[in-house]
């Protein structure tokens, strides 16, 4: 236990002449120790421990190089629980936290966002009409005998659909153009029954609440891709897609629009979800990672499983269900990850030898010197086994380096055997975390041509935890969802080489008129 401020308030110099030169001198080491401890929680940076490099100032930064230091923003303090059982909770430091509310203020019953009773708007642009679309009943309402299609048949209503029109080969930049729909009256001549068009409309689902899919839209599916595109890909708010469209197109849409027409992507691509979930089981080596994310108040995370050609984002609680209900008992490849505790469970897998290079040197700066040479000598022999896992994988060696290395290995598991009782918390913790994974961790000695480092996963981590601090995540399930699933979406097709926001806009076409969604982009041929 650290002296509190309770205790440290009653302490001063009247105090401390009064003690004996036992309890003075008892005293003094409880001191000490305290301040070695916060001495070296005060040198923590994001090369010797598991801070987030986005803590620090930017006149801190430096730029490293190479699989064993490379580091991106989509680390973050709370992903390495490693030996412990239970994950701990994040602290409140976390980039993504939302500033704390004054709780002086009290809370206003409303609801966010437009209030019932308000005026409304509408559109207030005039468009002007590029082409026309004319929709006929086929059947009959009543009795269901086929409606013969008659051009002077009335106009009972209609909607104007704005899109970006397709490209003429050779012709460089996009076109918006407007698309006006008619819907007509049909008379049947059996029954002389009057039917009228109707649009296709996704029935209610409990998963997407208020979110609507259907052919009635003003937002044309390619427009809407793009809208997916600067949303996600490019990180612009709301606002920001508005000003952009008014500014590029003259298009003048509200972000109502635009946020109902990316949640609706969302439903839209949700089929999808299977199809990347296969691609996953189905890979040789999967990539994982989580990072905190926040869903209005409530502190969720990101989660990330990458392969090659294929990524799945996913938006929920730190558990291993998460990872188990993409998985199942279908991925039979190698694992790459994190010490987190919950990757355990997978008997096939490695673990990210930098993370583990980070804590020895925060145990390396220890101001306990004890500690430090422990930490020295452990950053040393890790040192050593990666140059030559590097060089056997351009120069194969006369010897297995498991034999070659027989040395070095011992020794460094005679270090974590002797202190993994130890009463210093971080190198206890350490011994631990390397004992509990001793075969994980040193399997690349074995087999070389095995990745070192996770970088993979915390790539594709990196766009999108820049994107939380700018929004502070999400505010509803259904958002949350969408989110993942588009981001899936946009990073696959990265991945794939093809365009996103084109894709994008065939599975929005195909799901407003209740179609099959074409399609992943294919692998990229000759791999």
């Amino acid at each position: 236990m650290y002296l509190s401020k309770h205790d440290l308030l009653q302490m001063d110099d009247e105090w401390l002449k009064k003690l004996p030169a036992e309890r003075l001198l008892d005293v003094s080491k409880r001191l000490l120790h305290d301040v070695k401890v916060l001495q070296d929680r005060q040198n923590q940076t994001p090369n010797n421990s598991s801070r987030p490099p986005g803590s620090q100032a930017p006149w801190e930064r430096s730029a490293s190089s190479g699989e064993a230091t490379q580091e991106t923003e989509a680390e973050s303090a709370e992903d390495e629980e490693t030996d412990e059982v239970q994950a701990e909770a994040p602290e409140a430091s976390t980039p993504a936290a939302k500033p704390a509310r004054d709780t002086k203020n009290k809370k206003s019953d409303k609801k966010q966002g437009k209030q019932p009773g308000s005026q409304g708007y509408g559109r207030t642009q005039k468009l002007m009409v590029t082409d026309t679309c004319e929709h006929h009943p086929e059947v009959c309402a009543a009795c269901g005998c086929a409606i013969a299609v008659d051009s002077d048949a009335l106009v009972y209503t209609a909607w104007d659909e704005i899109d970006i029109a397709p490209q003429v080969e050779g012709e460089i930049g996009l076109r918006l153009s407007v698309t006006r729909h008619l819907l007509h009256e049909g008379h049947c001549v059996s029954c002389g029954h009057d039917s009228r068009a109707q649009t296709w409309r996704a029935s209610a689902d409990e998963l997407w609440d208020k979110v609507e899919l259907g052919q009635w839209r003003l937002v044309g599916p390619r427009l809407a891709g793009m809208i997916v595109l600067l949303s996600l890909r490019m990180r612009l708010s709301r606002a920001l897609i508005r000003e952009f469209l008014i500014e590029l197109f003259g298009l003048q849409l509200s972000t109502g629009v635009i946020d109902q027409t990316i949640r609706e992507a969302g439903r839209a691509s949700a089929p999808l979800e299977e199809s990347l979930v296969a691609d996953i089981q189905q890979a040789t080596l999967l990539y994982l990672d989580e990072t905190p994310w926040h869903e209005s108040n409530t502190l969720l995370w990101l989660w990330v499983l990458v392969s090659t050609y294929t990524a799945l984002y996913l938006i929920g609680p730190r558990s291993r269900e998460m990872v188990e209900n993409v998985l199942e008992n279908l991925f039979l490849g190698t694992l790459m990850s994190d010490g987190y505790v919950v990757y355990r469970h997978w008997k096939d897998r490695l673990r990210c030898w930098p993370h583990l290079l980070r804590k020895l040197r925060g145990l390396a700066e220890s101001s306990d010197a004890r500690v430090a040479g422990v930490g020295q000598e452990m950053e040393i022999i890790m040192k050593i086994l990666m140059a030559s896992i590097y060089e056997a994988r351009t120069t194969p060696p006369l010897v297995p380096l498991t034999q070659h290395h027989r040395a070095d290995i011992e020794r460094l598991r005679k270090l974590c055997e002797s202190h993994r009782g130890d009463t210093h918390d971080k190198l206890r913790q350490v011994a631990r975390e390397f004992l509990y994974d001793w075969d994980v961790i040193l399997r690349p000695v074995a087999e070389p041509h095995l990745p070192l480092s996770n970088n993979a996963a915390e790539q594709a981590l990196r766009h999108w935890v820049i994107s939380r601090r700018i929004s502070y995540g999400t505010r509803s399930s259904a958002v949350s969802r969408a989110y993942a699933l588009l981001a899936s979406i946009i990073e696959t097709c990265r991945r794939r080489g093809a365009s996103s926001w084109q894709y994008l806009g065939t599975v929005i076409a195909a799901a407003r008129l209740g179609l099959p969604l074409p399609a992943l982009p294919a692998i990229p041929m000759g791999v």
